[in-house]
């Protein structure tokens, strides 16, 4: 495809290269991409949680303090509460009789503070006596005491029927500069008469060391009343207290907001710094990015590691190709200490010895190859002189009316021809054929047809290419050396043996040849007479056919002798040589 060939290189190197990068950045991409954007959002959904958690247990503080300050005021009612005692004081006349219940009073009171160590502080106030402020834990501050407690200048958070709760204001107590909420619970008795009770417990210990240690411990606190009013604000510069929450909100872009409400209306808010909110964030991130780097790092060293590990045996053992293509001696041994590229260098060793059995055996094959031209060409030089003379005496025969004489000789001229014919050595089965029934019918004409030769081809294999000369030789050596007289059977079959195999056998009925003798002409030590023919053909058939072809002996003494030879019907040699 043409975007390959644009993109990809043609050279492994490249290609290797490139899916080194892609194996090394995409699991890097993807795996970091998923965890980062799971873990980022389990990181913000814990952050997130943790800050929540915080303003509700701030909330709940605040609400339990209440809860407690409402408890002590229920100690302090008529029927069955320290107001019983209170009114008796407040109706006795008798000097001595009040002391006493003074006493009693303030000793319950005392008992009630030290029980309840969160009151920071406590007072009767009573608006129809001299004293209006008694039973008080402690002594107040001036301005409290010289106003009536409707003008003291609480700002009410929210009420429950005759409990008012006060928002966070400065305590009551002299000395003390501790914002508190406060509670204020007015009782009747009598004729319409009535006294109210004030209790108050530290704010800021409810907000802030409840929160200790907790990512939000330096977060800012907005109290809200149920009309969305600000009660308190730790950021007065920015918001005043007694605006709207909803329009405060408009400058809180910088914070992040996590809000707890009351089930009475009131609202506790927690302002986090977007700075300080992802804090934690960026460490992590600052971490993960830190890891991934280190991973990249190990990756792309592994990668370069995997890198030289494949691509340099590969370029040592095309070093060692490159070299063999014009050096054949024998080079280095290659060690990688790899099991596979050591064993692809042994075989490439193999390989690189038997291509060297093979050119030296192709070499010695020529060689022979030419040593049988030089051969024929000696044996040409007077058989030429001969089949010309015999020409002569052939047509002179004729003119002279001796008919058996010229038969004789133009059948012994085209077997002489056809031995020394300069045409290719391949012929085919066919002609092999017409060639051995001239020899076979020149020796009848010799010995007066006192021998049979029966020829018994198979007619499809009458195309198949064989070496020229090879019928020839298989005959005459059973005609000279394997019949017991002149009179005797010689019979040829030329047949397939196997879907690509062709077998030609020469069998005689003669006398046979010893098993030594035998064993002498399979060992390839044939003395002259016997051997000559036959050495012939099994050079040719190595010559043509390589190591496919085969020539088997079978004699018994005194029955005959069969001598058969097999060969592919397609040569593996070379097909042609000259005359």
């Amino acid at each position: 495809m043409k975007w390959r060939r644009r993109f990809l290189p043609d050279t492994l190197k490249g290609r290797l290269s490139i899916l080194l990068v892609i194996v090394t950045i995409t699991p890097i991409i993807l795996i970091g991409f998923t965890s980062f954007y799971w873990m980022y959002r389990v990181q913000l959904e814990k952050i997130s949680t943790s800050y929540q958690s915080s303003v509700n247990n701030e909330k709940q503080a605040l609400e339990k303090a209440f809860d407690n300050l409402s408890s002590v005021s229920q100690l302090l009612v008529v029927d069955g509460g320290l107001g019983d005692d209170v009114i008796q004081y407040l109706s006795t006349e008798d000097p001595l009789e009040k002391t006493d219940w003074f006493l009693s009073i303030d000793k319950s009171l005392t008992n009630i503070i030290y029980s309840n160590p969160t009151v920071n502080a406590l007072f009767f106030y009573m608006p129809d006596h001299e004293n209006a402020i008694q039973f008080d834990s402690a002594p107040q501050r001036t301005e409290i005491t010289l106003h009536q407690f409707e003008e003291l200048p609480f700002d009410m958070l929210y009420r429950g029927n005759q409990l008012i709760f006060h928002a966070p204001h400065l305590s009551v107590l002299r000395g003390h500069d501790d914002l508190v909420v406060s509670l204020a619970r007015t009782i009747e008795y009598g004729d319409h008469k009535q006294y109210t009770i004030y209790l108050e417990t530290k704010f800021m210990e409810l907000v802030h060391e409840s929160s200790a240690g907790t990512p939000d411990s330096s977060s800012i606190k907005l109290l809200v009343g149920p009309d969305g009013t600000v009660k308190y604000s730790d950021i007065p510069h920015s918001i005043r207290e007694g605006i709207k929450y909803a329009e405060a909100k408009e400058t809180l872009n910088g914070y992040k907001i996590f809000a707890s409400e009351n089930v009475n209306g009131w609202s506790l808010y927690s302002l986090i710094p977007l700075g300080e909110y992802q804090k934690e964030i960026r460490q992590w991130q600052k971490q993960f990015l830190v890891m991934g780097g280190l991973s990249l790092l190990v990756t792309i060293a592994a990668a370069s590691y995997i890198w030289r590990m494949v691509y340099r045996p590969l370029q040592n053992i095309n070093r060692e190709i490159k070299r063999f293509s014009y050096n054949q001696t024998e080079g280095r041994k290659l060690q990688t200490r790899l099991q596979e590229f050591d064993m692809l260098f042994g075989n490439f060793q193999d390989m690189r010895e038997k291509i060297v059995e093979l050119l030296y055996e192709v070499e010695q094959k020529e060689k022979r190859r030419g040593e049988l031209e030089v051969e024929k060409l000696r044996a040409q030089i007077n058989p030429h002189f001969l089949h010309n003379s015999l020409n002569t005496i052939q047509w002179l025969a004729r003119a002279n009316g001796q008919t058996e004489i010229y038969n004789l000789v133009k059948v012994f001229t085209r077997v002489l021809h056809y031995n020394l014919g300069k045409s290719s050595m391949i012929v085919t089965i066919k002609e092999e054929i017409k060639a051995l029934r001239d020899y076979v019918e020149l020796q009848n004409i010799r010995y007066d047809y006192r021998f049979n030769v029966q020829i018994e081809p198979d007619p499809e294999l009458g195309d198949v290419p064989i070496p020229r000369f090879v019928l020839q030789p298989l005959v005459e050596n059973a005609l000279y050396h394997g019949l017991m007289s002149e009179h005797g059977d010689i019979i040829v079959r030329i047949s397939r043996t196997e879907k690509d195999t062709v077998s030609i056998t020469v069998s005689d009925n003669g006398k046979g040849i010893q098993p030594d003798k035998i064993k002498e002409l399979q060992e390839g030590n044939r003395s002259a007479g016997l051997g000559i023919g036959l050495n012939y053909v099994e050079k040719m058939l190595d010559l043509y056919y390589d190591n496919r072809a085969e020539m088997r002996i079978e004699s018994i003494l005194n029955e005959g002798t069969s001598i058969t030879i097999s060969f592919p019907d397609r040569l593996t040699g070379k097909e042609e040589a000259n005359d």
